[in-house]
């Protein structure tokens, strides 16, 4: 369970931290589990979003308050000195200590608003590789990569891309704190017959499934050609698809070229709280990424005790880090690899299956569980955010 923080810290006035991120779109349970970890151990935490309202948070309440600085996100997207004014007085006002951002655009803005203001203590945290993807972005880095206490990245992968291409980033100041997921919340006890028949899915037949955004990073335009190699031969597979977004009628109007459209199912968006039963409804995860900083997807899928078939990008290699079998790793881009894989699961026999996916439950509660996870990102805070106090 979470560690609180010392009784000689906590009998002290709490230290109030501002957590910022964009818009309350942006709101996860990875950022969640942290926030109540802080409450917890006697930190004040205020969720800062440069845009939206605030009232659309989902993650206030139990000590967590949030604020909006009331910007368009067209005003956010480009940089102005406004937006650092305000976001100065907001730190004033409520007497912030420790400013912990989440993207690179807050960064930018609160490396000049904590100026002539009380933060003793600046973190940032890295969620995927390409961040300082140009010249400008690398430039701007590097000039305010000092002020920064401790930067965070979600995996080694994205630590390696941060260094490569920061020439001003210490090593020493960089950190790798995996993400973390609550590990019981995807292992439900409702059967795989039951999930099927509310998700209006063939109850017979081998379910191969995705869980994220339709967009082109996700590469579903590669999975669609591997499972149309697969169906060919093998009626009893079907593929199932969760999610929305910019590619969406791009990809059904594929699935119809290659007709496989009676054997793909769309299912659209879903809330946090409907994935644990379109896992329960799959026999296997497949996530083709062209690039992931640490995708919780795989985690969510490995903890609902499904096997994964995933790219060898970024993130994801640190998954699989385990001597285990907890699925495959195929090269990116390659539908013809993947199709292999696809086949070689469909072939496997249940129980093996049901063993790998079991391999894959354990590394993830043991490596990746939203314990871990805040642990250490409380016990920096605690090191670095109260030793100027």
């Amino acid at each position: 369970m979470f560690k609180e923080m010392p009784e000689n810290l906590i009998s002290k006035a709490p230290i109030n931290c501002l957590y910022l991120l964009d818009d309350p779109s942006r709101d996860k349970h990875v950022h969640y589990y942290v926030l109540e970890g802080l409450a917890r151990s006697g930190f004040n935490p205020l969720i800062g979003y440069f845009y939206g309202d605030s009232c659309d948070s989902r993650m206030t309440g139990n000590g967590i308050s949030a604020i909006s600085l009331g910007l368009t996100k067209k005003q956010f997207r480009h940089f102005n000195p406004f937006t650092v004014l305000k976001l100065r007085n907001l730190i004033k006002r409520n007497h912030i200590s420790i400013v912990h951002c989440q993207r690179y655009r807050p960064l930018v803005n609160a490396s000049l608003a904590i100026m002539g203001t009380d933060v003793s203590t600046l973190f940032y945290t890295v969620r995927a590789t390409g961040t300082l993807r140009n010249a400008h972005r690398r430039a701007v880095f590097n000039r305010i990569c000092k002020k920064i206490d401790r930067t965070i990245c979600i995996s080694n992968s994205v630590k390696d891309d941060m260094l490569y291409n920061s020439t001003s980033l210490a090593p020493s100041k960089v950190t790798v704190i995996f993400n973390g997921i609550d590990t019981n919340a995807y292992d439900i006890a409702m059967g795989q017959e039951e999930a099927r028949k509310r998700l209006n899915l063939p109850e017979k037949g081998f379910l191969f499934g995705i869980v994220a955004r339709l967009k082109k990073a996700k590469a579903h335009n590669v999975l669609l050609h591997a499972f149309a190699q697969v169906a060919e031969t093998a009626p009893e597979a079907f593929l199932v698809i969760a999610g929305d977004g910019p590619l969406e009628k791009e990809l059904k109007r594929e699935a119809d070229e290659l007709h496989i459209t009676s054997r793909v199912f769309f299912l659209g968006p879903k809330k946090p709280e409907e994935v644990p039963v379109v896992l329960r409804a799959l026999d296997c995860f497949v996530h083709p990424s062209r690039r992931e900083g640490l995708p919780m997807a795989i985690l969510e899928a490995m903890s609902a005790g499904l096997p994964v078939i995933a790219t060898e990008t970024d993130g994801i290699i640190d998954i699989f880090n385990t001597p285990e079998t907890i699925g495959a790793m195929v090269p990116s881009n390659d539908s013809a690899v993947l199709a292999k894989s696809i086949s070689n699961f469909l072939k496997m026999e249940r129980l093996e299956l049901k063993l790998i996916g079991k391999k894959a439950q354990y590394h993830v509660a043991e490596k990746f569980s939203r314990e871990r996870m805040v642990e250490k990102t409380v016990g920096m805070y605690i090191q670095l955010g109260t030793q100027k106090k």
